[in-house]
């Protein structure tokens, strides 16, 4: 009797204190899911899934706006937004009693966004329709969008606030699914929504979630995304292109500090934990390249691990591996005078995408690095062959007797090259300072104030086309044209006229670059000057490039890797690579840092 007494008392205390004795200590994580460990396919699904509704406890749909106070709230340190609801389509700020009702526009309110929709399942707010894993607060209007669309990437969509809506497009996985060999496309059918990138793992992660747990086989109502039998062939509930695409996303968006955190917090309201959260390289083990093998929990590192590191890892520690002599047996390091060389992309449309240094003991003239050949040639050569490799990742595992030679590009300023034309209307003002209002089709420059192009080679400048009018009537109009403190010319126009198609030839000495700004320098009350169109036209002197090879920067440090060498297997952004000491290699022995 006395024991009993005690036992009622317990779950009182409970009851008052909210949902504090669920709570698992992030140090307890391993031990919730040892269970797991050992599993392969149906038995690890099973596993998991068990594990899944291990303290689970319904919060109710009433229950979703107190819980999200716990898992959906921006952080304490988080300026402007401490403690507010943390919506993951709009990334508006809601405070919690904000909720819908009623909404006209994005950001006026928040609801309860049901990520696998209702009428999937056949409706209903019991189970899984407040399992707050797939039930988090959005935006109304945003949430009224997406209606009862599939998650996909959009082909062509309308933007509601950086996410899309529309036509599905076809997607690609980075990495081999057991549904989908790697790189293959995927085409969606209809019309689907299409979240931020930087939250789509954490819808995917979700819904993965949802369904372990779950293993709802009617979730197969007026969607082809689920397959609704939760076998290996069946893709574990899931339909061939909904295991690429969230395994896509999954893999593409790690779980960040944001997921951790609602985690915890979904374990301290509803009970349970959500296992691609806690483990995110377990879900390879089900959908991914692992699939059907043995799951050594100990080659998995958990988000809550102080070595795991939020945006970033993608939850796998690796393991030992030795690395067979006869499959890679010299390695390439990349240096230059003891520093490493760091290659990027070239040439784009004949010139220069990027402009590292050259090495200060190589030639004064090279001033560009562009990539590497295996073609060595003496001196200096006006037209040096195109580089075979621009990429130290890109060079294929050498032998010993290979030397890369380094190609190096001095510029060089030619004269006499095709005129360039620069043009700018009241549709398109990028790279323009706006500092004026738009009106109709006209862009309208304020009394006083200044539009500003970009950089103009005023050496080549030929002539400047404006097509505008006056607003106003009662006063002359003008417009200054300047090049910095020079002054190129001052366009007016008599009271109340249409300044069309006025075309200004230059006819002074100029050099340098500088922008060219447009200001509306009259006096009077009048509105201002209105622009359609501005053509800047200039006779570009353009860039040739004289290429040369030079031998004083070589790949050919080859060093032969021992034959008893041990190494640890890395996966880093969908690539496996090996780790010997703090030397990274691609699995084709190549150095890459």
């Amino acid at each position: 009797m006395q024991k009993h007494t005690i036992f009622v008392l317990a779950l009182a205390i409970v009851a008052q204190f909210g949902w504090a004795a669920n709570v698992t200590a992030p140090s307890d994580i391993p031990a919730y899911w040892s269970s797991v460990d050992g599993k392969s396919g149906g038995e690890l699904w099973s596993a998991v899934s068990a594990a899944t509704n291990k303290g689970f406890k319904s919060i109710g749909y009433n229950g979703l706006y107190s819980a999200y106070l716990k898992t959906d709230v921006y952080p304490s340190d988080s300026v402007g937004k401490a403690g507010k609801i943390w919506d993951m389509y709009g990334e508006c700020v809601f405070s919690s009693g904000n909720t819908c009702g009623n909404y006209s526009g994005v950001c006026d309110c928040y609801n309860r966004e049901h990520s696998i929709p209702q009428s999937w399942w056949g409706g209903g707010t019991g189970g899984i329709g407040n399992d707050i894993f797939h039930v988090l607060p959005t935006d109304g209007k945003i949430n009224g969008v997406r209606s009862n669309y599939e998650y996909g990437e959009v082909n062509g969509g309308t933007n509601w606030r950086g996410n899309y809506y529309g036509a599905a497009g076809s997607w690609a996985t980075d990495k081999k699914t057991i549904a989908s060999t790697a790189g293959e496309s995927v085409k969606g059918s209809g019309n689907v929504f299409e979240p931020k990138d930087q939250y789509k793992g954490d819808w995917a992660r979700g819904i993965m979630g949802t369904i372990v747990k779950w293993q709802q086989s009617n979730l197969t109502t007026g969607n082809n995304f689920f397959s609704g039998s939760y076998t290996a062939s069946s893709y574990y509930g899931l339909t061939k292109k909904a295991v690429v695409l969230l395994m896509k996303w999954h893999r593409e968006d790690p779980v960040s500090q944001k997921e951790i955190d609602r985690n915890n917090g979904i374990q301290a309201t509803q009970g349970n934990r959500n296992p691609f959260i806690d483990y995110p390289y377990l879900a390879e083990y089900i959908w991914g390249e692992h699939y059907g093998e043995t799951i050594d929990m100990s080659k998995l590192i958990a988000s809550c691990e102080a070595g795991f590191i939020p945006g970033k890892s993608d939850g796998w520690r690796g393991g030992e591996a030795p690395i067979d002599p006869s499959e890679t047996t010299y390695t390439v390091t990349w240096s230059a005078n003891g520093a490493q060389l760091k290659a990027e992309e070239v040439a784009k449309n004949g010139k220069i995408s990027s402009l590292p240094q050259a090495p200060a003991s190589c030639s004064a003239e090279s001033e560009t690095f562009m990539g590497w050949t295996d073609a060595a040639i003496a001196g200096t050569m006006d037209d040096a062959p195109t580089p075979l490799y621009t990429k130290a990742t890109d060079i294929p595992a050498v032998t010993a007797d290979v030397t890369y030679y380094a190609v190096y590009a001095k510029e060089e300023v030619t004269e006499g090259a095709a005129p360039a034309t620069y043009t700018f209307d009241a549709e398109n003002q990028s790279g323009w300072t706006n500092t004026a209002n738009k009106t109709s089709t006209y862009w309208l420059l304020d009394q006083g104030k200044s539009l500003t192009s970009p950089e103009v080679d005023l050496a080549g400048l030929s002539s400047i086309q404006v097509k505008m009018r006056t607003y106003g009537g009662t006063q002359y109009d003008k417009l200054q044209v300047a090049a910095g403190s020079k002054v190129l010319t001052t366009i007016e126009a008599s009271k109340g006229s249409t300044m069309s198609d006025y075309e200004w030839t230059n006819s002074q000495s100029l050099s340098g670059t500088s922008p060219i700004t447009f200001t509306c320098s009259n006096a009077g009350s009048n509105k201002g000057i209105g622009f359609q169109a501005v053509t800047i036209n200039t006779t570009d002197s353009g860039i040739s490039y004289s290429r040369y090879i030079t031998a004083c920067q070589t790949a050919t440090e080859v060093v032969a890797l021992p034959k008893a060498v041990s190494a640890k297997k890395i996966l880093i952004g969908g690539e496996i690579y090996i780790l010997v000491g703090e030397q990274l290699y691609s699995v084709q022995g190549v150095r890459v840092r």
